[in-house]
């Protein structure tokens, strides 16, 4: 078995969150009620369960629904996740710890996956009697990573290859079996910088291609910040081969 499908608990009313989540493309942008204390979540398969916590800082009572989806957020696919009490009932300034499940079993032992955190709050009153209101929905990468996979995350940031593939691109490839995120990359030649990419994710064993406005030399630098697991962000320069 490589899913959760004879878990009651797997399916927290997908049908209604693939509606819902139709309807939210069609609502106007809102500001989000619900803090998630943390922009990522990291399963390390040594444990039982991730968790991470979440709190209603508006000043009315709302539902919040959460749910994992495939990182192509397709609500119809199964996966082997599972959130303990899928649908909660938050008073104002109330806090919860969402807690996710994994099955066991049904993901490789020698690479991180990667899936979607669906987290959506509904209003339960509307705040005036003529008023509408829509519910919003945030989202975060949550990162399987299995049990004995060797290495770190920040270690496999000083592995990454980055290549001039012609005088006006650069190649970055990922060798290694995590996922990495790296916003403000830049090319830096003898003083010349140029912005290659606001935000880049490299699968495991992924390569991404830039192109750059001005020619870029041999030996150029690359800087680029990392967000680490925590979400911290740190710093790095490498140099172009």
């Amino acid at each position: 078995m490589s899913s959760l499908n004879h878990w009651p608990l797997c399916r927290p009313l997908l049908w209604i969150s693939a509606l819902v989540a139709a309807l939210l493309a069609l609502a106007p942008c809102a500001q989000a009620a619900v803090k998630i204390e943390g922009t990522r979540l990291i399963y390390f398969g040594q444990f039982k369960e991730a968790s991470i916590n979440i709190v209603n800082q508006s000043p009315s009572e709302l539902v919040v629904q959460s749910w994992v989806t495939r990182d192509n957020d397709d609500a119809t696919q199964a996966v082997p996740f599972a959130v303990v009490q899928p649908l909660v009932r938050l008073d104002a300034q109330q806090h919860h710890l969402l807690r996710i499940l994994y099955a066991g079993e049904g993901l490789p032992g020698d690479v991180e996956s990667m899936f979607l955190l669906n987290v959506m709050e509904i209003p339960l009153k509307p705040e005036t009697a003529d008023s509408v209101q829509f519910a919003v929905r945030q989202r975060l990468k949550l990162f399987y990573r299995p049990p004995g996979l060797a290495g770190s995350s920040s270690e496999a940031v000083q592995q990454l290859v980055w290549s001039r593939t012609d005088a006006q691109s650069v190649t970055v490839t990922n060798p290694s079996a995590f996922h990495l995120s790296l916003v403000d990359v830049q090319s830096d030649s003898g003083g010349q910088v140029q912005a290659l990419e606001d935000y880049v994710l490299l699968k495991p064993g992924e390569r991404k291609v830039f192109s750059t406005k001005a020619p870029i030399s041999a030996g150029s630098q690359i800087n680029f910040t990392e967000i680490t697991d925590i979400g911290l962000q740190a710093r790095h320069r490498a140099a172009l081969k």
